[in-house]
């Protein structure tokens, strides 16, 4: 029996081993389970907070999108109705202008012949020069400058800035219409004596002078009076530049470019100068169109090759610069030069703005190519790289509107020039030759034709 009894007790004993190691392994088991339960938990919990950061991001983006938006709606309403108010401003003056004209046709439509055309004692003989008289003019062996000088004689600029003498933009139209380079800057000296806060004046007097290579303290002073007129505006400092680059003042010749390179406007009086010439045409008996397409298309602008001028003297800086290894201060230099070429090239109603302007872009980016490369930064160079055949497209396009707009201005009548230049204020001459049938043609001509060669196969 006690045999029995200690094989029964062997046997209880091995049960609850059993018994004790399945419940560890279960414990275990079950510790496990709670552990990966727990970190299951964890990861849903992270995703979940991934998600609502991804979906709070995503609000945000579309919020800032909606913003975005809205903002360029208003600027493109903006604009629109900036061109609107330009457009009825312009219109005005056009309506204003022309309608005085029509009510004293007497005072407008008429000039004297030159004295040796007329028999002496006859009555005045009544003269409207419209595009055809013009263009006789100059085909019987004149010239646009010497067929204008028959419009508007000496006699009657006097006589249209009398009427006008309370206006500074008449004094520079009178200086910008004179016979000789005396009598402009006589008037200049009288306007600015009378009117020493006037823009046109004295940018006006600016030009007579360097154009008479006066170079001296008084240019400085009319200078330095644009300057407080319009602190905001990048012409003065440009002049200011030429002027100190000129009288051998280098470092503040730089200095000037750098505070013209800092400011994104660049602005000129020539729209008011253009009306105010308008009406000595009008006076001198030019028809409504000629007046107004003469006063456009010898509009003076010869601050356009002083600016050319300041770039040359300023990127000679920046080469002798870049050779002496100064590399900083050099691409400073083209940076600004690039800088006041875009403002310009933006700035203008007219081609020549564009011309010049990415003239000044190009030799300045091209500068700074040398210098990126001479580092290795191929980043930069690929930059300016797209920058260069922006302005190499933009460039060409100019070229097939001028040469065929040679063809397309000899049909034009009288009216299709007074509509012409209307476009130009409105939108610029760069967007009206594109409105011109037969400029639209020639240049999708040439995109064909660019496009033709791209898609050939090359040869091995």
């Amino acid at each position: 029996m006690n045999k029995w009894l200690y094989v029964v007790i062997i046997s209880l004993v091995a049960v609850c081993v059993c018994l004790v190691i399945l419940n560890v392994r279960t414990a275990t088991k079950s510790s496990s389970a709670v552990i990966e339960l727990e970190r299951i938990e964890k990861l849903m919990a992270d995703l979940q907070e991934q998600i609502s950061k991804a979906e709070s991001q995503k609000n945000s983006a579309n919020r800032k999108a909606g913003e975005l938006q809205q903002e360029i709606s208003a600027l493109t309403e903006q604009r629109n109705s900036d061109r609107l108010v330009i457009q009825d401003l312009w219109n005005m003056l056009l309506h204003n202008t022309r309608a005085t004209a029509e009510q004293v046709p007497d005072q407008r439509k008429s000039v004297k012949q030159d004295q040796e055309q007329v028999v002496q004692g006859a009555e005045e003989e009544l003269i409207e020069y419209d595009g055809e008289l013009v263009k006789e003019l100059i085909d019987s062996g004149g010239s646009l400058e010497a067929a204008i000088r028959q419009i508007v004689t000496s006699k009657g600029i006097d006589s249209t800035l009398k009427d006008h003498n309370g206006q500074p933009s008449y004094w520079a139209a009178a200086a910008s219409l004179a016979h000789d380079p005396d009598a402009a800057l006589a008037y200049l000296k009288e306007a600015a004596d009378l009117y020493p806060g006037s823009e046109v004046v004295l940018s006006s007097l600016v030009e007579a002078n360097i154009a008479q290579g006066t170079i001296d303290e008084s240019l400085l002073g009319y200078i330095d009076e644009m300057k407080i007129i319009d602190p905001a505006n990048a012409l003065a400092d440009c002049y200011d530049a030429y002027y100190k680059f000129n009288t051998g003042d280098v470092d503040g010749a730089l200095q000037s470019l750098s505070q013209a390179g800092s400011k994104d406007r660049f602005a000129d009086d020539r729209m008011d100068l253009m009306m105010a010439r308008y009406d000595y045409f009008l006076d001198g008996g030019a028809s409504d169109s000629m007046a107004i397409g003469l006063s456009a298309f010898d509009l003076p602008l010869s601050h356009m090759s002083i600016m050319r001028s300041m770039g040359n003297s300023a990127m000679e800086q920046a080469s002798a610069l870049s050779a002496a290894g100064q590399y900083d201060e050099a691409l400073q230099i083209a940076q600004n030069i690039s800088n006041i070429g875009r403002s310009l090239s933006s700035s203008g109603r007219f081609l020549v703005y564009d011309r010049v302007g990415m003239a000044m872009q190009q030799s300045a980016l091209e500068q700074q190519m040398q210098i990126y490369e001479a580092h290795g930064d191929v980043s930069q160079n690929q930059k300016i790289d797209v920058q260069l055949q922006a302005i190499d497209e933009r460039s060409s396009m100019i070229d097939v509107m001028a040469q065929t707009f040679g063809s397309v201005m000899q049909n034009m009548t009288d009216q299709d020039i007074a509509d012409y230049v209307d476009a130009i204020v409105l939108n610029g001459e760069f967007s009206t030759l594109q409105d011109i049938p037969e400029i639209a043609e020639a240049l999708a001509q040439v995109s064909q034709e660019q496009s033709d060669q791209t898609a050939e196969p090359q040869t091995p």
